[in-house]
């Protein structure tokens, strides 16, 4: 007789962040909207409850530079499987789905989106998918499935069906699935590397470990390079997992920790114009950190060189030193050089992607290398001079974050401020400070004492969490000011005041008054204008994040600041920029 089994949840696959959503369980899938541009903005399922047509809610944000339809030829053809990749999207290193792909039992959609990042996939079985579930802000953060059993004889006193491991081809490698399926809901079906040790869970606290080690343990190398790009490498140990990024259009900026040796290692790439960044690759801490940003894309980097050696005697060979070369110059060396050196070919074309090999340290590294002619340096005319804080060497253009609304935005370390520029304005006494960029400005608190600002707090937000800073200055003030945004319909767009000595006789130059813009009106003069007067840009834009000095006095205050220029078409930002100063 036919028996309907009972369904079963895989996955979910990707980040943490963002609001979980569950669409339930349904008869069939009928079609799938996926919104998507260098990842998946968003996705929206038909689905079929009994022979009625039931549309999902999207899922996800309202980005997108291209819409596809998954549609299904129902009742005849039925969901199987999904499979894609995630990765990091922004500088906090929130993860979201980056590409992804569904097989029917006739074909396969896809993939959308960009394959970068961990790969993942649900195992093959006797089953159909019947829902889907996860989270999503800004993007499609987290995916998962529910599963049913497609109704067939079988023997009615069975309770547990196990299905032999799927041997997947993903590039040149094999991956194997791990799992199992039977009469309980809460099934999880892991990825593993053949003849490793990921042991297949069940249950909701084997749901949550193998989510949280799902990166790891499925971390496997992109399909090889194409279109007549060139691999290198990977040079150095052959110790930890394997990783690659994937190839793109160039390079923007390369964020490195080291301590004997680097620790890891990330990037943030150029695809097509839109600043995508990479998965962080290596350990956690060391004792310093760089920031290579290249004037990109009029400076090009061509080749990496370095060394490799072990961290203790007899030990694995890790990557203890790297040196990019670029058509402007040399940046670096960063680490020890020591140990046997690597190079490749100086005259093939550009660097656009990393693979290697990562564990606790930066194991291996290699490049893809696309051939082209490389063109003369010449700076790019809306940047400014900058100076890199370790080597001297110029670069003069940081790709920072993605907004989930599409909004780009950049920053890179000006030489001197400029009147309309940044900041920060005021004195160079106190400890630098940076709050850093978020989605917006909630309330902002200012205490002002006789003589000066005495301090400054911001309540940030955070893709909808409520996000403090730290108290900027001291404890002197008589009078605190909160001034409250009807955020997210009002936002901070500029800020001006006063700088100065602290008093007629004292060379310490404090932040003396200030005053607060917005979409919808004016706060301020807080504290006394005298001084030299200072504003921040007055173009379209909105205020993201402060920077600055303080002490027991507010010493300097900045801004980051997303800038929209032009109006011909206000949901798609052309060109933005946020500087800052050190």
């Amino acid at each position: 007789m036919n028996v309907q089994g009972k369904p079963a949840s895989v996955g979910p696959w990707g980040g943490q962040s963002g609001h979980a959503w569950d669409d339930g369980m349904f008869t069939n899938v009928r079609q799938i909207v996926i919104a998507h541009g260098y990842s998946i903005d968003s996705i929206q399922v038909e689905y079929d409850k009994n022979g009625t047509s039931v549309w999902s809610e999207k899922r996800g944000g309202k980005g997108g530079i291209k819409v596809d339809k998954v549609k299904l030829d129902y009742p005849h053809e039925y969901l199987i499987a999904v499979q894609g990749t995630y990765s990091a999207f922004d500088v906090w290193g929130n993860l979201c789905i980056r590409s992804i792909t569904f097989e029917s039992n006739r074909k396969r959609y896809g993939p959308f989106g960009v394959e970068s990042g961990t790969y993942f996939s649900m195992p093959k079985s006797d089953s159909k998918i019947i829902g889907f579930y996860g989270k999503s802000g800004w993007y499609l953060e987290a995916i998962g499935a529910y599963i049913q059993p497609i109704p067939k004889e079988t023997n009615p006193t069975s309770k547990v069906v196990l299905h032999p491991p799927q041997n997947v081809p993903h590039g040149d490698k094999k991956l194997e699935h791990s799992g199992n399926i039977g009469q309980n809901l809460d099934v999880v079906a892991g990825l593993k590397q053949k003849d490793s040790a990921l042991p297949s869970l069940q249950g909701q606290a084997g749901a949550e470990i193998n989510k949280n080690k799902l990166v790891k343990d499925t971390e496997k190398l992109q399909p090889k390079a194409g279109g007549g790009v060139k691999i290198h490498g990977p040079w150095g140990g052959i110790g930890g997992i394997m990783f690659d990024d994937g190839i793109y259009t160039g390079i923007r900026q390369i964020n490195l920790s080291r301590s004997v040796g680097i620790v890891w290692m990330k990037v943030c790439y150029d695809f097509k114009g839109q600043a995508v960044w990479g998965s962080k690759h290596g350990g956690r801490g060391g004792l310093r950190h760089d920031k290579i940003v290249f004037d990109y894309p009029s400076e090009v980097l061509t080749h990496v060189t370095g060394t490799y050696g072990p961290l203790i005697y007899m030990g694995p060979n890790v990557i203890k030193s790297l040196t990019f070369h670029t058509n402007k110059g040399i940046h670096g060396p960063y680490g020890e050089e020591q140990g046997p050196s690597f190079t490749h070919k100086t005259d093939e074309g550009k660097v656009v992607g990393f693979h290697g090999r990562e564990g606790l340290f930066l194991d291996s590294i290699g490049v893809h290398v696309m051939p082209c002619k490389i063109s003369p340096f010449k700076p790019s005319p809306h940047n400014a001079t900058v100076t890199h804080n370790n080597t001297g060497v110029g670069a003069n253009k940081l790709a920072l974050a993605v907004n989930g609304h599409g909004e780009k935005f950049e920053r890179g370390v000006l030489k001197e401020s400029t009147p309309n520029g940044s900041g920060p304005w005021g004195g160079n006494g106190g400890k630098p400070w940076d709050d850093g960029v978020f989605s917006g400005i909630k309330q902002i608190f200012v205490t002002r004492g006789k003589d000066a600002i005495s301090s400054l707090q911001v309540e940030y937000d955070k893709n909808g969490q409520s996000v403090w800073s730290n108290t900027h200055g001291g404890n002197s003030g008589v009078a605190t000011h909160r001034i409250i945004l009807e955020y997210p319909n009002e936002t901070l767009t500029c800020i001006s005041g006063y700088y100065g000595p602290l008093n007629n006789s004292d060379k310490s130059i404090v932040v003396k008054s200030l005053s607060l813009y917005t979409s919808r009106g004016k706060y301020g003069p807080y504290g006394e204008e005298t001084g030299t007067f200072f504003i921040s840009t007055k173009t379209q834009g909105k205020v993201l994040g402060l920077h600055g000095r303080s002490s027991s006095y507010l010493d300097a205050v900045g801004v980051h600041i997303l800038q929209r220029l032009g109006d011909n078409n206000k949901d798609q930002i052309n060109r933005t920029s946020c500087f800052k100063r050190y």
